[in-house]
């Protein structure tokens, strides 16, 4: 197997030296350094790295420009960034250079290697994927969650499913169709330039370039379509918006997930009937269950119903069990999310999602065994 070849940049001779020694994977092969300066970029480009990590102190407005170079210039290359302090402000601009993941000192060898393989790994993918055309269209994955009632954890599925997923090394996008309070930028501390109000008003929802502009990308690989930021741009964004915008990212994204509102608006219906998959997201409690029974008869009388999966969140022992519930909705219930309030609030907190925050939890195990039943799920059904 060929070993991941990596570059240093920076203009600290102890940190690169740090650095330097930490590269002792057997999978990794150190290739050569260089100081930040003006021939740099045509170093790179000659020995062509498979990953470069830049070193940087205080001043990081160099190190996003040279990665943005980067980016255009040395397909298939992925950036790391190092540093000893990183702030959010930061993180917005380094995310949109495309760089893809931002680490910090001290940092050992295990931690240091395990993010040079999949930052290499994502990138590869990406590579692969980016001459995708129409004809591949069958190959895009568009998963709408829904949920028969507010604060039941929908949208901490979604983006914990879309960082899974993209873990996995997939393409994938977030379309937040929550129009009015949506806030999948919020757990991921993402705060946008723009949204998809902005992307509406300006009929730009068919060209895939006006759309990967108006994104915001996380450090993760998940790119995102946030919701306005206040309600009354809702108004702005069409049916007819969001069925453009989807059947315009399909080719350019393995999985597409929409997140949407708790209830039956023809923008979330707009988002079901584009969906390969529906996951329907209940809790062990009587009204939700009640709401989540009356949505199973609507999808049904849609002709919907087969194409939807259950997602059970918060499950405890209590009151309700899963045996319950299954005989309440009459239906099997094969994904089940542990509640764990501390885990999750603090990931949400935080803005880290959970699988990258606390993958080793309860929780966060059950979410990573939700990505993989999605997957081969999914994959069986349009195969």
């Amino acid at each position: 197997m060929e070993k991941i070849k990596v570059m240093i940049i920076g203009n600290n001779d102890n940190r690169i030296y740090e650095i330097k020694s930490l590269l002792g994977s057997d999978k990794i092969a150190f290739i050569g350094f260089s100081k930040q300066d003006e021939s740099v970029l045509e170093k790179a480009i000659s020995i062509k790295p498979h990953v470069i990590i830049i070193q940087f102190d205080d001043e990081y407005s160099d190190a996003i420009d040279l990665a943005e170079q980067i980016y255009i210039k040395i397909p298939g290359c992925a950036v790391i960034f190092l540093c000893d302090r990183f702030d959010v402000g930061m993180l917005e601009k380094v995310m949109l250079a495309g760089v893809r993941k931002v680490l910090q000192f001290p940092i050992d060898v295990e931690t240091l290697t395990e993010n040079i393989e999949l930052a290499h790994y994502m990138e590869r993918s990406r590579l692969e994927n980016a001459d995708s055309s129409a004809s591949n269209n069958m190959q895009s994955r568009i998963i709408t969650v829904f949920g028969a009632k507010g604060g039941i954890g929908k949208t901490t599925i979604t983006v914990n499913l879309a960082v899974a997923l993209a873990k996995m090394g997939k393409k994938v996008a977030i379309i937040d169709g929550d129009l009015q309070f949506g806030d999948v930028n919020v757990y991921f501390d993402i705060d946008p330039k723009d949204t998809i109000s902005e992307l509406s008003q300006g009929n730009d929802a068919g060209d895939i370039d006006a759309i990967k502009r108006m994104m915001a990308l996380h450090f993760s690989g998940v790119s995102l379509v946030c919701a306005p930021k206040s309600p009354e741009y809702a108004e702005y964004v069409t049916p007819k918006n969001i069925e453009t915008m989807i059947n315009t990212m399909r080719p350019f994204y393995d999985y597409i997930l929409i997140d949407t509102a708790p209830m039956f608006s023809d923008i979330t219906m707009v988002a079901i009937e584009n969906s390969n998959l529906v996951l329907l997201v209940s809790v062990p409690d009587i009204s939700t269950l009640r709401n989540t029974k009356i949505t199973l008869n609507i999808l049904d009388s849609l002709q919907q119903k087969e194409k939807t999966e259950f997602v059970i969140n918060r499950l405890t022992k209590g009151l309700i069990s899963l045996k319950d519930m299954q005989r309440v909705l009459n239906e099997p219930l094969k994904n089940t999310i542990t509640f764990d309030f501390k885990t999750a609030i603090t990931s949400h907190n935080k803005g880290v999602p959970i699988v990258l925050d606390a993958p080793k939890s309860e929780i966060g195990k059950d979410l990573k065994k939700l990505a993989n039943y999605v997957v081969n799920t999914i994959n069986q059904r349009v195969s």
